[in-house]
């Protein structure tokens, strides 16, 4: 990745043809202003980036929170119809600014070309366009067996860690695997195919009959000490090694949580990574007093269940990192939508819908 500083406080970032990597630390020590209190930027060139996962779209998350933060706006050019999508779907485009060329960004930066503008070249096919889900107004309710509530996800928008109200939270969770005749792409085949058995029994997943794939949704009937939950998932990216899950409107969290396995060293490594705030602010005191232990406890569970299921040893790791601070309070009125309460509130209403169904 090239750095380029165009003025004081105006930055051109050229990212990779694969955006896979969820460190945004070297953009931002790159690119940190140099003089307070003067208007600055971050150009983000799309222009050679032919495939991005979920972990590509977390940098981006990240990068966006800390150049607010920072006073910092960011500009992206290069960027094609598919990741256009990319960025609508998962919330990115309110907060990037998508220039129509090279020109417009640094025009828009406030910057002026020492060379006279070129023809805008016709930009690079993506490979990842089957990966990811389309980007949709309304989620709507999947058929799920019996025993799922199924409820908070139909006409619910998906949210993603720019939408949430608490301190966004990176948690990783890593095993380590060493183990002959498995790949990454078995680990993730596994995972798909066994994530309901593999969650504690308080934690209920129910996928739609197309299983784990782009566009899919995957609901979610939870057991807390604050009551029970039924919300869900949009399965926002899924190829043969990872998969990412963002939140609907209403779920505890706002954000993504992407599965993930990797090889290095003759060993693989299996990892979810969650990249997310708290919904509201009911949530946001329900975490701190409980659910980010909960939380924890659930993914390592997973990872516990999967070391069992391979006949490894279940040496989970977790990596807890704060990447803001700061309350989203323009957000509050998310605690419209929070699914717990709603869930709270449905289930009397349930039991007699039973209990007519039986007489």
């Amino acid at each position: 990745m090239n750095f380029v500083s165009l003025a004081d406080n105006v930055f051109l970032a050229e990212l990779p043809a694969e955006l896979t990597d969820p460190n945004e630390k070297p953009i931002l020590d790159a690119t940190a202003p140099k003089k307070s209190g003067k208007k600055a930027s971050l150009l983000l060139d799309f222009s050679a980036v032919k495939f991005m996962n979920g972990l590509g779209a977390c940098q981006l998350a990240k990068l966006n929170t800390v150049a607010r933060h920072r006073r910092q706006r960011l500009l992206a050019f290069g960027v094609n119809r598919h990741y256009r999508d990319v960025l609508k779907v998962t919330g990115l485009e309110k907060t990037i600014v998508i220039c129509s060329s090279k020109t417009d960004a640094f025009t828009t930066a406030g910057i002026t070309p020492d060379k006279p503008p070129v023809a805008e070249i016709e930009l690079n096919p993506s490979f990842d366009t089957t990966f990811w889900a389309k980007p949709v107004d309304r989620l709507s309710a999947p058929e799920l067996p019996p025993p799922a509530i199924n409820r908070n996800l139909a006409g619910r928008r998906v949210v993603g860690p720019v939408d949430g109200f608490g301190q966004l939270w990176q948690k990783t969770y890593r095993l380590e695997i060493d183990k002959p005749d498995l790949s990454p792409q078995k680990i993730i085949k596994i995972l798909k195919q066994n994530l309901p058995a593999f969650q504690p029994a308080y934690n209920r997943f129910y996928p739609s009959p197309s299983g784990i794939a782009p566009g899919e949704i995957v609901a979610i009937d939870s057991a807390t000490p604050g009551g029970p939950v039924s919300t869900g998932v949009l399965v926002l990216y899924a190829d043969d090694v990872s998969f990412t899950f963002m939140t609907p409107q209403g779920h505890p969290e706002s954000g993504w949580v992407t599965f993930s396995a990797s090889e290095a060293d003759d060993k693989i490594t299996a990892q979810i990574m969650g990249l997310a705030r708290a919904g509201d602010f009911v949530y946001e005191a329900a975490f701190r007093a409980v659910g980010s232990q909960m939380q924890v406890k659930i993914w390592k569970h997973v990872l516990t269940s999967l070391a069992k299921y391979l006949e490894v040893p279940a040496v989970v790791t977790v990596a807890p990192v704060c990447v803001d601070r700061h309350l989203q309070w323009p957000q509050a009125g998310n605690v419209w939508y929070n699914a717990q309460i709603r869930t709270i509130f449905y289930m009397p209403f349930r039991r007699m819908k039973k209990s007519n169904s039986k007489q």
